[in-house]
């Protein structure tokens, strides 16, 4: 089903390794982007499979309940020469110095299940109830929780899937993520202390989507500065040759 996995409560986060699971997948992409939300017109995906041409070009990860149903997945696409997504979507800019394009790979199709997201002010990835209004969010911009919103957990389908794509993409030699996403996802990473920045003019496509980069070095360098106990938890099931020298340096 998936490997490489890490296990946090009653779920299971790794890389999809067979055919039933990446199925699954699309299966619930198509229940979330065609049937629930609209964003993709079901007569285009007749077998109720939401799938585009990069999915051969992408590594997919998953989040397996306890009864081995997938409940949330993401995907990062790799260089090939169709070009990234973003790259057809929106005139972009880059921070910094341009790797080979072998190290850039773009995280897309994040999807959580429709049952993972119950309360009525949940949105498509589980984030709003974390959020100010002013972030996309419900939560008052005054600072209060309302005493309904108090002790919830953080959002760990969407943590977990960042966690084990961060991990293959240390593996891979990746050292920055396109994403072009709603604002409101980019705020819920940024509570995380995952900071991208914004790379372009905001696009029409199912409502506003606006393009980011991850330097995943800088991000490293934020949590540990910022948020190292998050940084320790990331690095949780990483081979130790792939992590960070100057947070093997800070723990000696």
């Amino acid at each position: 089903m998936v490997s490489k996995s890490l296990t946090y409560d009653k779920f299971r986060f790794g890389i999809i390794d067979d055919e039933d699971t990446l199925k699954d997948t699309f299966r619930m992409r198509y229940e979330v982007y065609a049937e629930e939300f609209g964003f993709e017109r079901k007569e285009d995906h007749p077998e109720g499979l939401e799938k585009d041409d990069y999915e051969d070009d992408s590594v997919h990860f998953a989040c397996i309940n306890n009864n081995d149903s997938v409940v949330g997945t993401i995907r990062l696409v790799l260089n090939s020469d169709k070009k990234f997504p973003i790259e057809h979507a929106v005139e972009t800019t880059f921070i910094g110095k341009k790797p080979d394009r072998s190290k850039i790979g773009e995280i897309s199709r994040l999807t959580v299940s429709k049952d993972l997201r119950r309360r009525k002010e949940d949105g498509m990835y589980g984030v709003e109830s974390y959020l100010t209004k002013k972030e996309g969010g419900v939560l008052p911009d005054n600072g209060t929780i309302p005493d309904e919103m108090q002790g919830r957990k953080n959002p760990i389908i969407v943590l977990g899937l960042y966690q084990v794509m961060y991990h293959e993409s240390k593996r891979r030699g990746i050292t920055h993520w396109y994403m072009i996403t709603e604002r409101k996802l980019f705020y819920a990473l940024k509570k995380y202390g995952f900071l991208f920045h914004q790379i372009g003019e905001p696009v029409e496509y199912h409502g506003e989507r606006i393009p980011y980069l991850g330097i995943i070095e800088e991000i490293e360098k934020t949590l540990i500065k910022n948020n190292p106990d998050m940084l320790k938890i990331m690095l949780t099931g990483l081979e130790e040759k792939y992590h960070p020298p100057f947070f093997k340096e800070d723990n000696e």
